[in-house]
C-alpha cells in the first residue's frame, strides 16, 4: 500500500483487488502461527495460493483500514499496529 501511495505509477507487484473467500479460507487458521515456511508460502504464493498472495492481502488489509480512516497521514498509519489494522479495517467483512 505504501508503495502505491508513494509511487502510484510504478508497478512493483501484481495486486489482485478481488477478495477470494476460498483462498482466504486456506490461510485464516494460520494467521496467528509463527511457522516461517508457511508464512513465506502465504506471502509468496504456492500450495494452492496465487503468486505473491500475501502481498495482495496486505495491500487490501491496509487499503480497507485507510478507506475507513482517510485523514491519517502516512506517518500516522505506518505507526499503527498490524493487529489494529486487521481488527479495525473491516477486512473480514469482505471475505465472508
Amino acid at each position: 500500500m505504501f508503495d502505491k501511495l508513494v509511487y502510484p505509477d510504478i508497478y512493483f507487484y501484481p495486486i489482485y483487488t478481488a477478495y477470494n473467500k476460498d483462498d482466504w479460507s486456506k490461510i485464516a487458521l494460520d494467521l496467528e502461527k509463527s511457522e516461517s515456511n508457511r508464512a513465506l508460502e502465504i506471502l509468496m504464493g504456492g500450495n494452492g495460493l496465487p503468486s505473491l498472495y500475501g502481498y495482495g492481502v496486505g495491500y487490501k488489509l491496509v487499503k480497507s483500514y485507510l478507506d475507513l480512516n482517510p485523514t491519517l497521514t502516512p506517518e500516522e498509519w505506518t505507526a499503527v499496529s498490524s493487529k489494529e489494522i486487521f481488527e479495525k479495517g473491516n477486512y473480514l467483512e469482505n471475505v465472508k
